[in-house]
């Protein structure tokens, strides 16, 4: 499998953060007066572990992912706009499916090496050009490692939060991913990811509706409503096309400023000047 995409992921992370980073700034006059004392010191980095891979099979892969600094890339925009409390590490790992986790007793992430050939399978149903599969695969591969990020800053930094963990680190990473330019991409990418055909939706098994994510469909509404949301004529295209229904698109642009103004509050005391 041949992947040269490090560039694109650089590109679209380094946006991302350089405008949450910004952004921070200019809008957080009001919250820096009600937010928590700043951290004395920064105790703590996201560090990038060897792979751990259980046979041969991906041998070659994960050294191409490590050259083109695809992780690494992710750790250095992420340590120079985050305030830790202790280290998370961050790997690839071969898992046997298309998954990434957090494992809060490790304080690490592992994002599954398979993830890069299911997500091309996922995405060949819906574009046609070897490009568009791989700038969808590059999204996606951004979508998940925040999604994780997510995660792993809820555990460390004892973020509140209310409702499902899953749902909120969605909103974390579509709202990351969102506020750069060019880092929307990636979150439909992360929506597209999730998208059932409705016939499919309709046989949904019942351990289904009692795990802690929400049904795949719904997780794909949300993630585009607050794209579309975030700016409504930049991404008219988003209803056009209907990707989304004009009921839900008119709660759009409310849900992403809420979106906005929640994570500015809780990551406030958290974001690097």
């Amino acid at each position: 499998m041949s992947m040269s995409i490090g560039a694109h992921a650089r590109r679209f992370t380094l946006i991302a953060f350089a405008a949450l980073t910004l952004s921070a700034c200019e809008e957080g006059t009001a919250l820096a007066e009600s937010a928590v004392a700043r951290p004395a010191q920064d105790r703590g980095d996201f560090v990038v572990r060897p792979a751990v891979l259980e046979t041969d099979e991906y041998t070659e892969l994960a050294q191409q992912l490590s050259e083109e600094r695809w992780l690494e890339d992710v750790a250095d925009v992420l340590n120079e706009s985050l305030i830790l409390p202790v280290d998370i590490g961050m790997r690839f790992a071969e898992c046997g499916e298309n998954n990434a986790y957090y494992i809060p007793d490790d304080r690490e992430i592992q994002i599954c090496i398979e993830m890069f050939e299911g997500e091309r399978e996922n995405f060949a149903a819906y574009y046609e050009t070897e490009e568009e599969i791989e700038d969808a695969v590059n999204g996606s591969f951004l979508f998940t490692v925040f999604h994780e990020v997510g995660h792993a800053l809820v555990d460390v930094l004892e973020i509140p939060f209310t409702g499902r963990e899953e749902d909120t680190v969605d909103s974390l990473a579509a709202w990351w991913l969102i506020d750069g330019d060019e880092g929307e991409q990636s979150a439909i990418a992360g929506a597209l990811s999730f998208y059932t055909d409705p016939e499919e939706a309709a046989d949904v098994d019942e351990s289904e509706f009692a795990g802690e994510h929400s049904l795949s469909q719904q997780r794909y509404y949300t993630l585009t409503c607050l794209v579309y949301g975030s700016d409504t004529e930049k991404y008219a295209n988003l209803l056009e096309d209907e990707w989304l229904t004009e009921d839900r698109a008119e709660q759009c642009p409310a849900e992403f400023e809420r979106l906005s103004t929640s994570w500015y509050a809780l990551l406030d005391a958290h974001l690097k000047e």
